[in-house]
């Protein structure tokens, strides 16, 4: 179904006003993907602009952010593998071109003097903690840099400043990325919030209860406590609450399903020691992002992060993941972070879709725009993503590609047997990097013999031949909800040979395989 480019002209409010009841554009999200449209939106001018969410924004993934800057720094064995998968690296790499306009426009409203961007390099480690798939990722990351002609050079761990790991955790080699540093989420939040006032945007502390309108057009939202505005367009931007949203107004099973990414981090202030003055990081390992820390200025340090994929949005985390955070940043990082002084807790939830691709673009239903699962990639692809996404509201051509339009079937990048390959080698990274026990003569091969037997078990129950990414691999086997979720979703689709094997993969090894 086509839908209307915005109008500017019939839907116009006070200027001040608090409550308005009508708006151009209404976009349901104050995280760093609605708030850097709606700043797109102001600096094009195109109408009357509305924010909608909870200043605390407690539940969100944007207001816990490490907010690295680093494309590279993630990429995995599975980066590049397919097209897919390249499309949507791709994606980060003209991410990153976007940040140094986007910090040139928010500097001015910056709430303190210290600078947006607190880094512009990284290291990457590489110790023994995280079993082979670290080892795999390392050579992973190298390749792509080389591929994409990206500066890089192979430095000694020890000369990392303020990297100070104990002995047995010491990195075995580490290399220098000079272009990919990190800002401050919650300043950059915070910019942007003072410059969209500055601009006319209204910015609303509520909660949208439901999408008003049919099957054939959303014309409005409902606010929680009943008040309505009407608008040309909504954008519904509300991470991992984006998908109930749209379920207000249009329920199909073919709608991609969306899981919370609940992740924990924390915010230090140094006490003694030499600071980091770049990010430090591992590779991706153990369905995560890695360990890393971030800069903050100040004299604060972001220490990251957890990934946990859970039923219910919450904005607390689990007394184990405290811990293993704070143990091994002592272990891998800095063992005097032991007597640094936490600041904040940081709790969040990253919206993490099934098949593990962003949702952009127009829904069925006129007037209505998706613009979530992102997973730890909304931060970073935020500027890129509002050009794009403003670009599309005004009916001009987008500037990503089509392969993230909401109402697809799965993207396929696996089969079932890589799948089970990738979950035991996640699992197996993660048991090592946990210190987890077993009996002293039980080997390695005897562990990876465990998880495969698990994996497979979990595909027998599922009955689907969608080969799924080994984070939600995980939340199927241990996780009843989550496992019929995914069945139910995979099954409308059963049969279709486009979801069971994936398009343009390149052979390959990894972990166990």
């Amino acid at each position: 179904m086509s839908n209307p480019t915005m109008r500017s002209s019939d839907l116009v409010f006070a200027a001040g006003a608090k409550r308005p009841t009508k708006a151009d554009v209404v976009i349901i999200g104050n995280g760093a993907l609605g708030m850097f449209l709606a700043d797109e939106l102001v600096e094009r001018q195109v109408g009357s602009v509305v924010v909608v969410g909870p200043s605390h924004r407690d539940t969100g993934a944007s207001q816990a952010a490490g907010a690295m800057l680093g494309c590279f720094g993630e990429t995995t064995t599975e980066s590049l593998r397919t097209d897919a998968a390249r499309t949507r690296f791709e994606l980060g790499i003209s991410a990153h071109d976007k940040w140094p306009e986007a910090l040139r426009r928010i500097d001015e409203f910056a709430p303190s003097d210290r600078p947006m961007q607190t880094t512009t390099e990284s290291h990457i480690i590489l110790n023994s903690v995280g079993a082979e798939l670290d080892t795999v990722n390392f050579a992973a990351i190298i390749d792509a840099l080389d591929q994409y002609d990206k500066p890089w050079k192979e430095v000694d761990p020890a000369d990392i400043p303020g990297y100070n790991p104990r002995t047995e955790s010491r990195a075995l080699r580490a290399i220098h990325l000079p272009t990919e540093g990190a800002v401050d989420a919650r300043g950059v939040l915070a910019s942007l919030e003072r410059r969209l006032r500055h601009g006319g945007a209204i910015l609303l502390d509520q909660t949208v209860r439901r999408l008003v309108g049919s099957d054939e057009a959303v014309t409005a939202v409902e606010l929680d406590d009943g008040h309505l505005i009407e608008a040309g367009a909504v954008v519904v931007a509300a991470g991992i609450h984006s998908e109930s949203l749209v379920r207000t107004v249009f329920d199909v099973p073919d709608l991609m399903p969306t899981f919370p990414g609940l992740g924990f981090a924390m915010i230090a202030k140094r006490t003694g020691g030499e600071p980091f003055t770049s990010v430090v990081r591992t590779p991706n390992r153990g369905f995560a992002c890695g360990l890393h820390v971030v800069p903050q200025g100040g004299g604060l340090e972001y220490y990251g992060a957890t990934n946990r994929l859970v039923n219910t949005i919450s904005s607390v985390t689990w007394m184990a993941d405290v811990r293993f955070l704070a143990q091994y940043s002592m272990h891998q990082l800095d063992e005097r972070a032991a007597i640094h002084e936490v600041t904040k807790w940081c709790a969040g939830n990253r919206p993490v879709t099934l098949d593990g691709f962003p949702l952009v673009g127009w829904m069925p239903p006129s007037g209505l725009y998706l613009m979530t699962g992102t997973y730890r990639d909304g931060f970073h692809c935020a500027p890129l993503l509002a050009e794009h996404v403003a670009n599309e509201l005004q009916g001009k051509a987008g500037i990503i590609d089509s392969i993230f339009q909401p109402m697809r079937k799965p993207v396929a990048t696996r089969t079932v047997e890589w799948s089970i390959d990738e979950y035991v080698t996640h699992s197996l990274a993660a048991w090592f990097e946990t210190g987890a026990q077993a009996a002293p003569q039980m080997t390695t091969s005897q562990l990876t013999d465990y998880y495969r037997n698990m994996a497979v078990q979990t595909y027998e129950q599922l009955g689907v031949d969608y080969g799924l990414g080994p984070d939600i691999l995980w939340y199927a086997q241990g996780n009843l909800h989550g496992a019929r979720r995914v069945a139910r979703y995979l099954r409308t689709f059963k049969g279709d040979g486009d979801v069971a094997q994936p398009a343009g993969a390149t052979t390959g090894t990894v972990g166990t395989r």
